[in-house]
């Protein structure tokens, strides 16, 4: 049986880019940091609130057209009731840019009192993006600079550095790498981040992630798997992975099911979203 508590998730790099992190937060107004709305709990890492301290915060939820709109509402609303006004909205919209950019030049800092008492112009305020791997703070900077200036890619580590983005006259933001908690004591929040793409295949191994998709499919969303495969969902994991395989003419040899392909394949369209508007935690 595999130990997930053996999973080394973080890597030496996050290391020295926390370290680097917590230098640009000195030249930082606020703090944006990017959940992933199909797991809103999980995707944020608690230790963040120890880092960015009393600085500013804003929390802004990617991925909002893929999460299960009726449970994703309720997460809202307990987040609401803490004090917290999340943002949420398609990221490749490029007019849902437009209410967070007005949001973010209108923060106002002990700094600002300052400046408009003596009559001056307002600083150019300047944030950092902070949040897991592959959540979507490039593309969220990219949305709100209305063209290409972060480094976009698919796949967790892209980003290495902190480049300082000018995204209006009055709002710039550092880009920094994805980070994850040295330690998480559910280990389960570290396959949900497995299974949205934030950390490196490598760590997981693809027959228990693709299990514990399964398990949540069969659990909570059995309709999109039976409307989207043409299956039913008798039989252990390995025989309906083989129903899913024989169903796309995943095939080994002419006629043996490749239930490698199939896993892959499942866990592919559910990050694409082709499986549905699908939630990781539960309320």
């Amino acid at each position: 049986m595999y130990n997930i508590n053996e999973i080394n998730w973080f890597p030496g790099h996050m290391k020295k880019a926390l370290g680097k992190i917590t230098e640009k937060l000195k030249q930082c107004d606020g703090v944006i940091e990017i959940g992933d709305a199909r797991a809103p709990y999980s995707s944020f890492p608690d230790y963040l609130d120890k880092i960015t301290q009393n600085k500013v915060k804003v929390y802004v939820f990617s991925k909002a057209d893929l999460a299960d709109q009726v449970l994703f509402s309720k997460q809202l609303e307990k987040y609401k009731a803490k004090g917290i006004e999340p943002f949420s909205f398609d990221l490749r919209d490029p007019n849902a840019s437009k209410g967070m950019l007005k949001y973010l030049a209108n923060v106002r800092t002990s700094q600002d009192q300052r400046f408009l008492r003596l009559g001056f112009p307002l600083p150019i305020k300047r944030f950092i993006v902070l949040g897991i791997p592959n959540v979507g703070k490039s593309t969220f900077i990219n949305c709100l600079a209305g063209k290409k200036k972060a480094a976009v890619e698919n796949k967790p580590g892209k980003t290495r550095s902190e480049p300082l983005i000018k995204i209006s006259s009055q709002v710039e933001i550092f880009d920094a790498p994805g980070i994850l908690e040295p330690n998480y004591e559910n280990k389960n929040v570290i396959a949900k981040l497995a299974l949205l793409g934030s950390v490196k295949m490598e760590i997981l191994p693809i027959v228990a992630l693709t299990d514990y998709l399964l398990d949540i499919l069969i659990t909570r969303y059995p309709k999109n798997l039976i409307d989207r495969y043409q299956i039913d969902l008798s039989g252990t994991y390995e025989e309906i992975y083989s129903k899913i395989a024989l169903s796309r003419k995943l095939l080994i040899s002419g006629s043996k099911p490749d239930t490698s392909r199939a896993r892959n394949m499942v866990l592919t369209e559910f990050r694409s979203g082709q499986l549905g508007r699908i939630s990781l935690d539960e309320e």
